[in-house]
């Protein structure tokens, strides 16, 4: 069986060359940008990717910050020039298997790559996980046995054992409990929200981004919606979502993220949810500005960041 490595040189010479390193047992592809090996991964991932800290668009970092979401067995080598000990500690922290630089000889990293490519191939694959147990059903408590049946007569009379209910006092008004899944925002709050989008979209191109509640209801949004079914299309989104908080229970989670992805002949659109309570949506025309799904990974992931702290 061959092994299969992708390539994202950059501008190194060194990693470009390295086609010519490998015989036939190793089918190596070369791509351009992080991006266009996040698209490999998700359609037909690779044993292993090496690739160049500096990359046009998307770094290699960020590309390591994004492809442990994939749940793909991919290795992942980063490349650097020069030694860069600040970079590597941040890129291992990512789950980067090796991070080498310039001075490697190419003899010494063709062997370190198959070693990775090995490594890849003999990984036992994750063991499905056990369904979570069903919850018992409660005892029925066992019914009062009958009490026996007195005459009238011998009944006693049965006296309060406490004193009368005083007259209902008027309850001391309560702040009212934000309800789950609603929310209202100060006009503040909205130009805050509404302008960490618009930074977004001019990161990511996208036709328009909208923000809403699990219910559809749009809190804030930026770009042309024009054309575009929001009012069904929003609460359809939600049900996407609709096992993400029993997912998170059920693997003891204190912090996740789902998110759902569409490509079509005429939109892409990416739904991220964001702490089960809401969606930040991004929908993309396919006639302007193609999505690129590392970037949008990387700027959306930030502006999340930032509108969590805007919604409190």
């Amino acid at each position: 069986m061959a092994y299969r490595l992708l390539v994202v040189p950059g501008d190194s010479d060194e990693l470009r060359a390295l086609p010519g390193q490998f015989s036939g047992d190793v089918e190596v592809q070369v791509l351009e940008t992080a991006n266009d090996a996040l698209w490999e991964v998700r359609n037909t991932p690779p044993g292993v990717i090496i690739a160049n800290v500096q990359l046009p668009g998307m770094s290699g970092v960020e590309m390591a910050e994004i492809l442990p979401n994939f749940g793909v067995p991919t290795r992942l080598v980063l490349w650097s020039r020069h030694p860069d000990p600040q970079v590597a500690q941040q890129a291992a922290g990512f789950g980067v298997q090796r991070f080498v630089n310039g001075t490697v000889p190419p003899d010494e990293l063709r062997d370190l790559l198959y070693a990775e490519l090995r490594e890849a191939l003999n990984a036992p694959a994750p063991e499905p996980e056990a369904p979570a147990p069903e919850p018992e059903a409660p005892r029925p408590k066992p019914e009062p046995a009958p009490r026996p049946a007195q005459p009238a007569a011998a009944r006693p009379t049965r006296t309060p054992a406490q004193p009368p209910a005083r007259a209902a006092e008027p309850a001391t008004p309560r702040p009212a409990r934000r309800r789950e899944g609603a929310l209202v925002l100060t006009a503040e709050d909205q130009r805050a929200i509404r302008l960490r989008m618009e930074a977004l979209d001019r990161d990511v191109g996208s036709k328009c981004i909208l923000l809403a509640d699990r219910a559809g209801m749009v809190l804030a949004e930026t770009g042309l919606t024009v054309g575009l079914p929001t009012m069904v299309l929003l609460p359809l989104l939600s049900t996407s979502f609709s096992t993400a908080g029993q997912i998170t229970q059920m693997l003891r989670e204190t912090e996740s993220s789902a998110l759902y992805v569409h490509e079509g002949s005429h939109y892409d659109l990416y739904c991220f949810d964001i702490v089960q309570r809401f969606m930040l949506v991004i929908v993309f025309d396919k006639s302007g500005t193609p999505a690129k799904i590392g970037s949008v990974w990387v700027y959306a992931k930030r502006a999340i960041r930032d509108i969590q702290e805007l919604l409190g």
